[in-house]
């Protein structure tokens, strides 16, 4: 992972403003990313499993917020998939039933073949956590590393409060 991509690691929110590099680096797809998304139904459903694959390559992390996505997201994102913008500008709106939510959080994480980690992948991250933790005290430092780590090993960013505890026991 490049140092510039660490920008937006462990974000819980989508960015008010992304720039055109940014919006080309995590939410233009691969040829197989395509295939997954046009299999969804609409192109409203579409564009918010866009949305949540590009997130996921963005954060690490799901896509947990019900807030107003940029208009300049929407508008890349419907010259990326080739169909027309969403006449509401938020995820809850666009999202009629919850549980189509969660599945294309589910399915973003397949997609991108990121996941949790088993108890022996958990325990080799804490093996780094600590020795990253002789060479630096700083809680920060920790905290950025420990993101790093889990983005490039293909799991899921916890919240800071699980990974502030697992640095600590580090």
């Amino acid at each position: 992972m490049q140092s510039w991509q660490t920008t937006y690691l462990g974000l819980k929110d989508l960015p008010r403003e992304l720039s055109t590099f940014e919006l080309q680096t995590f939410f233009t797809f691969s040829r197989s990313e395509h295939e997954i998304i046009n299999l969804r139904r609409s192109d409203t459903h579409r564009l918010g499993l866009a949305l949540h694959i590009g997130f996921l390559c963005l954060s690490g992390r799901t896509l947990n917020a019900i807030r107003v996505v940029p208009s300049s997201l929407w508008i890349y994102l419907g010259k990326e998939l080739g169909v027309p913008l969403p006449e509401v500008a938020s995820l809850k709106a666009m999202y009629r039933r919850g549980r189509t939510f969660f599945d294309h959080q589910q399915l973003a994480q397949e997609t991108l073949d990121f996941g949790l980690p088993t108890d022996r992948q958990r325990r080799s991250f804490v093996r780094a956590l600590r020795d990253e933790a002789i060479r630096f005290s700083d809680k920060d430092q920790l905290l950025n590393f420990a993101g790093r780590w889990l983005y490039d090993h293909q799991f899921l960013i916890e919240h800071d409060r699980a990974l502030r505890s697992q640095i600590a026991a580090a």
